[in-house]
């Protein structure tokens, strides 16, 4: 091959693969929607992965989403002092929270805890040969292990979503009356001040989505990681790295789409 071919075949090779990935992350969802009906005869492994990506997931979430409301307020306090009353403190705090900083951290914190817990499950079933043997017993993979897991990022990422969003608003409030002689009733007022709906349902619609995502990563590498302690952990850092870019990606779509 001579030296011009060179990049050329390779630029070529990454946009094959590329594109080949991209087709199996969509069959995987797929596969999985096509399932759904038979939610109701997993009920009690729903219900476990509910715990585990949910509940288990609530105190790490309550630290960081009280920190960021505290950062969210200080900074807006910082940006407005001297210029506004007071009240779009909690304005400005809101609307960041709400929008923004509440569905991303809250997805960039489960994509880094559950995702990659999801990735190394999946990638230890396969080096075990555990995903052969449901094949070779009749079972379909999706339906038990796809599914049960896809249900429980869909619906506990939303919730955990709403649940952070309270406490970083909570966070706010504290760092307002302890630390920037902001009364409780001009941070609250502040907060109602030019509130919409929408700007609620803007970051569940979003959560929904990053759901999706750390799903459909987190299982793809999995089930694709290598062989041995190295490949599963390739496979566990690639689900965090890939789930990361795609919320901001997606998060910057459904903003100009939402908005």
């Amino acid at each position: 091959m001579t030296w011009w071919r060179y990049p050329i075949t390779s630029i070529g090779s990454m946009i094959i693969k590329g594109i080949t990935n991209v087709g199996e992350v969509v069959f995987i969802w797929l596969r999985t929607l096509k399932t759904f009906p038979h939610f109701y005869k997993n009920k009690d492994l729903i219900v476990k992965q509910m715990v585990s990506i949910g509940v288990s997931s609530i105190p790490l979430l309550f630290v960081t989403s009280i920190f960021t409301g505290m950062v969210a307020t200080v900074q807006a306090e910082f940006q407005f002092r001297g210029l506004v009353a007071d009240k779009f403190v909690g304005t400005a705090a809101c609307k960041m929270i709400l929008i923004e900083l509440g569905p991303i951290l809250t997805a960039l914190v489960l994509a880094g805890r559950v995702g990659s817990a999801l990735a190394a499950e999946m990638g230890s079933m396969r080096e075990k040969e555990e995903l052969d043997a449901y094949t070779v017993l009749g079972l379909d993979t999706y339906r038990y292990l796809a599914l049960p897991r896809f249900i429980a990022f869909v619906t506990m990422v939303p919730c955990l979503t709403v649940i952070s969003n309270c406490l970083a608003l909570i966070g706010g409030w504290i760092v307002c009356v302890l630390a920037l002689d902001i009364t409780s009733y001009t941070y609250y007022t502040g907060m109602q001040y030019l509130f919409q709906p929408m700007e609620l349902w803007a970051g569940v619609i979003k959560s929904f989505v990053f759901g999706n995502i750390i799903f459909v990563l987190g299982y793809y590498h999995g089930i694709n990681a290598g062989a041995g302690a190295r490949g599963v952990g390739v496979a566990t850092m690639n689900v965090v790295v890939a789930s990361c870019l795609m919320i901001l990606i997606s998060d910057f779509a459904l903003a100009a789409i939402l908005f």
